[in-house]
């Protein structure tokens, strides 16, 4: 569960070319976007856990799939 979503959000949303974004919808799409994807991550890793599965082993492939997405 997301402890505090001020912490997991940046305070500013930027663009490709590093200006902010303004735009309050992008912004409000952007968050929901990041909080859905950060509840499933860790409903992932918990029916990993309740699965006996190394949740450090779930971990790891959730980085490995961020990083192959650039």
């Amino acid at each position: 569960m997301i402890k505090n979503k001020n912490t997991l959000l940046p305070k500013v949303w930027k663009d490709s070319k590093n200006k902010p974004i303004s735009c309050s919808e992008k912004i409000k799409i952007l968050n929901e976007n990041i909080l859905e994807i950060n509840r499933m991550m860790e409903d992932a890793i918990e029916d990993a856990e309740l699965m006996g599965a190394d949740s450090n082993q779930v971990i790891n492939i959730l980085k490995k799939s961020i990083d192959s997405t650039n």
